[in-house]
């Protein structure tokens, strides 16, 4: 009897502890955001920010991405009009991967216009501090560039230009030598983790098309004609890079903060002569080159970039390991197919970037 009531009792219990959670349960689901006071629903609205910043904190965390736009002209290069006023520096002159015999260190000034649509016109001089070179001519580069360049789908970027350098410093004969240049340039970026560049470029000198006469000891020649013995007519290389850019955001007083290894292999015309030191007669100089087209320099290198509002400050450090190099030794010259010289170099440069606002 005791437990036919206690069992009775327990069952009425359980049922009318079910019945509450069903009312709190149906109460609870047809509660409407309409019915809270305002200061619930200010309460809410907190909550709700606070855990959108905390969600957007997370997600830029675990993907490197910045949390909001930053307040740069640099970042938008691709797609404003702008002008760019740059100095850069390069502690070694290479040709190819090779020593150009030019001594010192060089810095190029320059100006660029890029418009929105990706047309540019660029506008540079060289110095250099050989001083061969600098007594020889005041401005020993000029050189100027249009072209395009432009990002797509933020992944794309394609560019094609060509250049005109004016050599002021050179003998006659040699300031029309490989003095233009057309390149093309595809890059794409992989999941936004490594970055694969292949560029392609000519060479050529304008002397092919000189009517003037250089006076030798022996006779007059053509610039044509020495340009064509000299091996120096066109030239033409292909490179291909692998980037891999590491930014950081607000660090180290900068917006961006970018440190980038990177390692290129050119393939490419290597038109090399040296006058051979032996004299065969009074006078003259027997001269030696070796035309060549292949596998010529491979250049690892790290570089970092800061880039301030419209500011923006680079430093590079390479080191050029030319191939299949051709070198001079006595009365011997030869081509070395393993690298026989190691050259390690610095560049460096500094942007500013400004808009030209139109008046209303």
């Amino acid at each position: 009897m005791r437990l036919a009531v206690f069992i009775t009792f327990s069952l009425l219990l359980i049922v009318q502890i079910a019945s509450a959670f069903t009312v709190d349960s149906v109460q609870y689901k047809i509660i409407s955001l309409d019915s809270l006071s305002d200061e619930d629903f200010a309460l809410l609205e907190e909550y709700k920010d606070s855990f959108m910043k905390e969600a957007t904190i997370i997600k830029s965390a675990l993907l490197f991405k910045k949390q909001k736009d930053l307040d740069t002209t640099v970042t938008l290069m691709n797609k404003l009009s702008h002008v760019e006023l740059g100095l850069d520096f390069a502690s070694h002159i290479l040709s190819n991967g090779r020593d150009a015999g030019i001594k010192g260190i060089a810095f190029y000034p320059g100006i660029m216009y890029y418009h929105k649509t990706g047309l540019y016109a660029s506008l540079g001089m060289g110095f250099f501090t050989d001083s061969a070179i600098r007594q020889s001519a005041k401005v020993p580069l000029l050189f100027i560039s249009p072209g395009f360049y432009r990002t797509f789908f933020k992944r794309w970027t394609f560019s094609i230009g060509y250049s005109r350098c004016f050599n002021f410093y050179s003998p006659d004969f040699n300031r029309g030598l490989l003095n233009n240049s057309f390149s093309l340039y595809n890059a794409f970026d992989f999941w936004h983790y490594l970055t694969v560049s292949v560029a392609a470029g000519i060479s050529w000198s304008s002397n092919l098309t000189s009517r003037k006469l250089y006076q030798l000891p022996a006779r007059r020649i053509t610039y044509k004609k020495l340009t064509q013995n000299l091996g120096e007519e066109s030239a033409a290389n292909i490179s291909i890079s692998l980037r891999r850019d590491f930014s950081f955001y607000n660090t180290l007083g900068a917006k961006v903060f970018t440190i980038t290894p990177q390692l290129s292999f050119l393939f490419g015309n290597d038109n090399s002569q040296f006058v051979i030191k032996g004299i065969r007669k009074p006078g003259q100089f027997p001269v030696t080159y070796d035309k060549f087209f292949g596998f010529l320099n491979i250049d690892p290198g790290l570089g970092v970039d800061w880039r301030i509002r419209n500011l923006e400050i680079s430093v590079a450090f390479h080191c050029a390991i030319p191939f299949n190099e051709f070198v001079e030794n006595g009365n011997v010259s030869g081509r070395i197919t393993s690298p026989h010289h190691y050259y390690p170099y610095a560049e460096a440069g500094i942007k500013y970037l400004f808009r030209i606002k139109k008046k209303k």
